[in-house]
């Protein structure tokens, strides 16, 4: 069972956090019950949290090495015609 007056405050700030301070917390019988599968729940809630973080951060590193890369080649465009309807388009790309 989880620790009663330790266990109480910690679902009750997670609670909090969860609401935000514009919403009440709904009220719930408080016992080592309740408690303990709230504090349950927050401890998933935390662990979701953090691999969404890791998964935003991630994006944002290849958003960022795909924009460097990006800068970096600069393309040159051949365009040959021959005749009113072939046209030929040779592209180049430096790095």
């Amino acid at each position: 069972s989880y620790g009663a007056a330790g266990g109480e405050r910690n679902v009750a700030a997670w609670l909090e956090k969860i609401f935000g301070p514009d919403h009440p917390i709904p009220q719930y019988e408080v016992n080592p019950r309740t408690t303990e599968i709230l504090h349950h729940l927050s401890e998933r809630n935390r662990a979701r949290d953090r691999g969404v973080y890791l998964v935003i951060e991630d994006l944002k590193q290849k958003a960022s090495e795909y924009k460097s890369e990006r800068i970096s080649r600069k393309q040159s465009c051949i365009c040959l015609q021959k005749g009113p309807k072939l046209i030929i388009v040779i592209r180049t790309w430096t790095f």
